[in-house]
Formats: C-alpha cells, structure tokens, sequence
C-alpha cells in the first residue's frame, strides 16, 4: 500500500473525505476521539509542494510524509495520537526559518502551526499562538505600548525563537526571548495538552527555555511584556583595515554602555579580498549622538559613514526588519560562542574571512552581556550566561558552503566554548549547543518522548 492510500486510509473516513482536507479520526483516550478539522495535504496532491516550502529553498526537495495545517489544540492531539499509532515521526512548523529545514524532514508528518497566530494581550502578560510570527507579535502589542525582547526578521516564528533561547537587540536591557516566557501550552508525544511553568512541571518548563523544541508541540506561549520605547538606529561603516580594532573597541564599549544601548558587528567578505565593517547600534531616543562618539572613542577608528533615525519603537523594528516580504533565500550558517574577545580572535576572526572565495559571506557579532548575564547558567537550557558574543557565520547561496563554516569553528580553537542553538548545523554534537545542562535536558526528554516520536535534528 502507498504512502498516501495508508494516510487516508487511516487519517479519515474514506478518500473523498480525506481529499477535501476535512477529516474526521477517533483515537486512542489521551487524544479524546473527536472530530477535528485540519487540513491533510499528501505528496502529489494541489497545495502539497507549497505547503512544504520553507524559508530556504534548498529544502523544496524533501518530502514529508503528510502536512497537517491545524487549527486548534485538538487538531495537535489529534495528530500527534495518529503519528504514535502509524509510526510516524513528528517535525512542527512555525515560522520555518531553520538553517537545516527541521520542519521538512522526509517521511515526518508535518504538523503546520501556523494558522495559531492569535496575540492576546492582558496587564502585562500576552498569549501568543505558536504560529504567530514575530511581526504578529510586535504589531499587536505596539497599541498597548508594549514589547518582548525577540529578533528583527519579521517572519521568524515566536515559537521556534524562544524555545531555541532568543537572541535580539532588547537582550542586554530585558534578557533572551526564552527569559520572558511565563508558562506554556505543549502537546507532549501522548497528546496529551499540558501547561507548564515555574510552578507546573516545572522541568519541563526549564527544558522549554533554551532547550530547541525538542519535547513536544508548543501551541501557546505566555510571556511578561515590557515597555516599548522609542529608539535611535544608528549605522555606521568603518574601513576594513581596521576590523580587529573595532571587534576589540566594540567590546570595550560594551563593558560601559548603559543596559538601553545595544550594537552588533557585521564584517562581511565578497569571496575576491573586498571586505566591509558595519557597526549597527540601536539605543534609546536621542542618545545616538553620545553612544556613538563613546563606541568610536573605544574603537580609535573614525567611520566612513553614520546614518542615525530616531523612531518610535514600531518604527524602528520596521527599519531594522528590512521588509516583511523578503524572498526566499539559500543561506548556510553555523555560529560559535566566545567567552571573550581579544586581539587574537579578532584576528582569527578576519583570517577566516579571507579563506572565503568565489562566493560572498559574512560573521555577525551580537553581544551576550546585561541582562543576559542576570540569570545563572543552568536556570533555562541556554548555557551561555557568562559568555560575550555569538558569533553567527553565514554564507548565502551556494549550497556547498558548509565546509567553509567547519573551517571557521577549527579556526577559532578554544576560543570557542559551543554554538547557539538556533543556529543548528547538521549532524553536530548537541554538547556544542547546551554544555552542562545537557545531561539534564536528555533526562527531561528521555521521561517526555521515550520512543522517539519526535524528529530530532540532535542526537539528545
């Protein structure tokens, strides 16, 4: 029997039924038999090939063995009951922004959520649908004057940010996205619907924080807001020749700036010896100018060029965002996390960037300090409190580019401590990602999914 006869067969009440996406399945008790409506797309069938698409194109190719696009927490039960009884693996999609296209793995049944997308706002905490994206979060809560501490590209899925940690410009004032989270709502490998917090399951919650989805289906986020506040973006490129003295002058800066100011390093090659320095700094209204002159006072280096905006918060999250209907790209990426940044991995740092040829590249240097550091190491599954940088590395388009991105890890030696989650590589050691707190994470999964039903892009 086919892959897709076994599916309808099982999934619903006979092909025609199956065919028109509304299904109606009776499981097993955690699942509660009942009706439910998501819709079932199968290899070959309309819909099915852009329905699988992820962010990146590299992954057109794979072929999952269904896609459920659901649309309530029962559809999750009830899917994740099926994948148990039929013997498949599990892959869920929320934003589907993943560097190895986790949520299209072959022979997986895809649960799509991102028709959960509702935000609700409530004195000082929101209830976010997992498929929500991180331009549905911050429109809605812009009209209550409100924020969470999330990253800049606009369709990057709340789900997949904060369950990997959640790095952005709020960090070093109001911590990780994972930092805010509250409680949550996971249909567990026994479909069955739990919250969870820092007072119900209390390790499961802890695994949730850091830990990169990988013990269950999120439905729902809750996290404590915090006031969005005007902003000055400031942009400033500096001559190439001077990168080693910017990375270390940056993180002189750092070690003094006021929690409200944040920047990042951009250093990017164009694979033929052309290279490029952008400094971004994002701080709070009118104090661009002073931030500025203290950043390039501890760099010794004048910039190029400065461009400086003040906005209003949701402004300034749309400058930064770039554009919300940006194509679909091929990028390879891998990260290391440094401990400290000195004249020698600054070095290391532009040696690796010129080994990159024939095609163009970059490092991305976003600070680990602030309120990231105001939680000890083992509170969430991200480890790297006491670190300074995340070192994101990335190469657009070729397909090839891996191996230069392994070079980049070799190249740092032990100046690199392990690697960010959310920027998972293939076929890694999950020892790069969570460090000491990786025994702990394997115990939770280990008691959560014990046969495995969920697809995992680490060997936990």
């Amino acid at each position: 029997m086919s892959r897709a006869s076994f599916l309808r067969g099982a999934l619903g009440a006979g092909a025609a039924l199956a065919g028109s996406g509304f299904l109606a399945w009776s499981g097993g008790a955690a699942a509660q038999p009942a009706q439910w409506r998501g819709h079932v797309l199968l290899p070959g069938e309309a819909g099915y090939a852009s329905a699988k698409q992820l962010f990146d194109p590299r992954f057109d190719a794979k072929t999952p063995a269904a896609i459920v696009q659901v649309t309530s927490v029962e559809d999750v039960r009830a899917a994740v009951a099926f994948a148990a009884e039929s013997g498949l693996r599990i892959a869920a999609r929320g934003g589907g922004h993943s560097y190895i296209g986790a949520s299209a793995a072959d022979g997986t049944l895809v649960i799509d959520l991102r028709a959960l997308r509702d935000v609700r706002y409530d004195g000082g905490r929101v209830t976010v649908g997992a498929g929500a994206s991180l331009s549905d979060v911050q429109n809605a809560l812009h009209r209550f004057g409100q924020t969470l501490p999330l990253g800049t590209c606009p369709t990057v899925g709340i789900a997949g940010l904060t369950l990997g940690g959640g790095i952005g410009i709020e960090s070093r004032r109001h911590g990780l996205s994972c930092d805010r989270l509250d409680s949550a709502h996971i249909v567990v490998p026994s479909a069955e619907s739990v919250e969870v917090s820092a007072t119900s399951d209390p390790d499961l919650f802890w695994a949730l924080r850091g830990g990169g989805g990988q013990l269950g289906v999120v439905t729902s986020l809750t996290f404590l807001t915090c006031p969005a506040t005007p902003k000055d973006i400031v942009r400033m490129t500096f001559p190439a020749e001077r990168l080693a003295r910017v990375i270390t002058g940056w993180a002189d800066w750092l070690s003094t700036a006021d929690r409200s100011a944040w920047a990042n390093i951009d250093a990017s090659t164009d694979g033929h010896g052309a290279m490029d320095c952008t400094v971004l700094l994002v701080c709070a209204a009118d104090t661009g100018v002073a931030h500025t002159r203290a950043l390039t006072a501890a760099t010794g280096t004048a910039p190029l060029t400065v461009q400086r905006q003040t906005l209003d918060h949701l402004g300034a999250i749309d400058a930064l965002a770039g554009g919300i209907d940006a194509p679909r790209t091929c990028s390879v990426a891998g990260s290391d996390v440094v401990a400290d940044i000195s004249a020698d991995l600054a070095d290391r740092i532009i040696e690796t960037l010129t080994t990159l040829t024939d095609m163009s590249g970059r490092v991305l240097i976003d600070p680990l300090d602030g309120a990231v550091r105001d939680l000890p190491g083992d509170a969430t599954v991200f480890p790297w409190r006491d670190h300074s940088a995340v070192l994101q590395w990335i190469v657009d388009g070729p397909t090839d580019a891996g191996q230069w991105v392994a070079n980049a890890h070799r190249n740092l030696g032990s100046h690199s401590a392990g690697a960010y989650v959310n920027y998972l590589e293939p076929s890694d050691s999950p020892h790069r990602y969570f460090a000491d707190n990786l025994d702990r994470l394997r115990r939770i999964r280990a008691v959560v999914d014990p046969d495995n039903r969920l697809h995992r892009t680490l060997a936990l």
